[in-house]
């Protein structure tokens, strides 16, 4: 994974190794900051009227100064495309407090998902997380800690993403992921009451499936243990098949999966 030379600090475009944050602001020193991750292709960020939605929401939550129109930022995140010649990426935008104002920080690296991983399909492992019903539930923010040492776990055990679930055995979401499972023809998503974030991908797949077969519903591990197909979603990876669920086996090129797939890879030719 490449990380782009120049970044966009607070509207400017500077070189990666000279943009400076104060080490005395919240943003650094207590996570004070909300951050959205974007896909972008041929120059052109996906879907970005959704993510500008949610990253207001969260400002908004934290009582930071909410972003640009989506107009202006989305021509700040081209501006850096088009200055690092890095037309299809992942771009990060990040608003965090900064002293006495919110300050904005944009970067673009390139896409972390291979043709393989989509081939193989994702191995996934659970991890043990209490019951969500905190002021930042729901909001993407800086407070990331725990979501990124539960992958780095999962991934040094062999796995390639974690996978939420309560004591009481009731299932969330993944650590950078939305989940998904088909039973019987039928695919079902953890509910947001249930404090996962409201991904930009997991609305997608519930629109594009449709109301008749897409559902928010309560799910616990035996329900995913016991479903058809598995797969997962975010805003960079897209549909990614889920092979293994600890020692589970799932056939990752199952027809529901590669049908919705399809449509969310046509969506965004």
């Amino acid at each position: 994974m490449s990380i782009a030379p120049q970044v966009i600090l607070n509207g400017e475009l500077v070189p990666a190794g000279q943009a400076k944050v104060s080490a005395l602001s919240d943003g650094f020193l207590f996570g004070h900051g909300a951050f959205e991750t974007v896909r972008t292709h041929q120059g052109r960020p996906l879907h970005f009227a959704a993510h500008h939605a949610r990253l207001a929401a969260s400002c908004a939550a934290l009582g930071l100064d909410a972003p640009d129109s989506s107009d202006a930022l989305a021509a700040r995140v081209t501006r850096l495309l088009a200055a690092v010649r890095m037309p299809d990426a992942a771009v990060k935008i990040v608003r965090f407090r900064d002293l006495a104002r919110t300050g904005e920080l944009i970067t673009a690296r390139t896409l972390p998902y291979s043709a393989p991983d989509y081939l193989r399909g994702f191995r996934v492992q659970t991890f043990r997380q209490g019951e969500r019903d905190g002021r930042l539930t729901g909001h993407k923010t800086l407070n990331y800690l725990e979501n990124l040492l539960a992958r780095q776990s999962a991934r040094a055990a062999g796995f390639d993403e974690a996978l939420f679930v309560t004591p009481s055995g009731r299932v969330l979401e993944g650590a950078v992921s939305s989940l998904f499972i088909v039973k019987d023809g039928h695919a079902h998503t953890p509910p947001l009451a249930a404090g996962i974030l409201p991904g930009v991908a997991r609305a997608r797949v519930l629109r594009l499936i449709g109301p008749e077969r897409a559902h928010e519903t309560e799910l616990t591990l035996d329900d995913v243990l016991g479903a058809d197909e598995v797969f997962l979603t975010n805003a960079l990876m897209g549909i990614m098949p889920v092979c293994l669920l600890d020692a589970h086996k799932f056939r990752p090129h199952s027809p529901e999966t590669t049908a919705v797939r399809r449509l969310f890879a046509r969506e965004e030719s």
